[in-house]
């Protein structure tokens, strides 16, 4: 019952490692991490009770991925929305500058809203695929009130530049960078910390800060150019009250 024990809370803790990759732009989703865990069950134990003990606690996709075993509250209906021919709102001015972001910035931004505007600990046992459709489906659901619209708008802002704030200053990369540092000297100290654990994490996010820090910089500019066109308090009931006659 310990190996099952620990294999169950390796998956558990699947979803924190891959959120934590996520938000810092690692392609390195759940099934990575379920994958990792179900080598070590097969280094650890025979190959009946492995395979007993995998398939009571993971599912595999259509494209052979391992996935915690839970239920499809959100792996359905994943197709995106369309925007074709409908009204301009301040939803959709969001819609049409997220999809303007590389896929990196597409899957950071998603996993922002994951963590905080969905509200929902299942969001992180899913892949960013399924956050960036998730995110293209909230801010492109059609009939909403103006007062629903307006405050997933100012919801989303107020997200994005809670998580992007040190993604937009010389300060906040720096401090990542410090960050990573620290936990590659506290994981040489105890190979069995959790800093031993977060160490691939921090080696990765090292490798890619100054590509990740170009492209920030980027989507800096290009969101304050946004937000103060179309999300600013006087724009936002600029729209509302278009929107009564």
């Amino acid at each position: 019952m310990n190996a099952e024990n620990n294999f169950a809370a390796r998956l558990i803790d699947a979803g924190r490692l891959a959120a934590i990759a996520r938000t810092c732009g690692l392609k390195a989703d759940v099934s990575y991490y379920v994958n990792e865990a179900l080598k070590e069950l097969w280094r650890s134990r025979s190959p009946e009770e492995a395979k007993k003990i995998a398939e009571r606690w993971v599912l595999w996709d259509a494209e052979g991925r391992p996935w915690p075993r839970m239920p499809p509250l959100h792996r359905a209906g994943t197709a995106q929305v369309p925007v074709v021919n409908r009204p301009v709102t301040p939803l959709h001015a969001i819609r049409a500058w997220f999809e303007k972001q590389d896929d990196g910035v597409q899957c950071e931004i998603a996993g922002m809203a994951a963590l905080l505007v969905f509200e929902g600990a299942d969001f992180l046992d899913l892949s960013s695929r399924v956050w960036c459709d998730c995110l293209r489906r909230w801010l492109s659901e059609a009939g909403l009130p103006a007062h629903t619209i307006i405050g997933r708008a100012l919801t989303f802002r107020t997200c994005f530049e809670y998580f992007a704030e040190s993604r937009f200053t010389e300060s906040g990369w720096r401090r990542s960078e410090t960050t990573a540092l620290k936990i590659l000297e506290d994981a040489k100290c105890d190979p069995n910390s959790e800093a031993a654990r977060l160490a691939p994490i921090a080696e990765k996010m090292l490798d890619t800060l100054p590509a990740r820090k170009g492209r920030w910089m980027e989507v800096r500019k290009s969101w304050r150019e946004l937000a103060s066109a179309s999300l600013t308090a006087r724009s936002l009931r600029v729209w509302s009250t278009l929107q009564t006659k």
